[in-house]
C-alpha cells in the first residue's frame, strides 16, 4: 500500500548495493537536477506505515552531497500532505 502511495506523489523505491534503501524522487533545486530521499529515522531504510516518522533529505544529483540540512517529520502521512500545500 505504501508503495502505491508514494508512487501516486512521484516517488520511487531505491536500494543502493550498501542495502540502504529510500524512497527517491527527482526535481529541479535552484535550476540544477536534484532528487529528495525518504528515509526511516535511522536514515537506512525505508518508511514502512504512514505514520511512522522520517528523514527527508534534498540531494545534488551529480555528487549525492546533501543540498539542506535533512528534515525530520513526525509521520510519512504528513510529510505527504505538506506536499499538497
Amino acid at each position: 500500500m505504501i508503495d502505491e502511495v508514494m508512487k501516486n506523489h512521484g516517488f520511487n523505491l531505491s536500494a543502493s548495493c550498501a542495502g540502504k534503501a529510500s524512497y527517491t524522487k527527482w526535481v529541479k533545486h535552484q535550476g540544477k537536477r536534484a532528487y529528495i530521499t525518504v528515509n526511516d529515522t535511522t536514515g537506512e531504510s525505508f518508511p514502512t506505515t504512514m505514520e511512522e516518522p522520517v528523514r527527508v533529505t534534498l540531494h545534488d544529483l551529480k555528487s549525492g552531497d546533501a543540498l539542506e540540512v535533512p528534515q525530520n517529520v513526525s509521520s510519512l502521512s504528513a510529510y505527504l500532505e505538506s506536499l499538497q500545500e
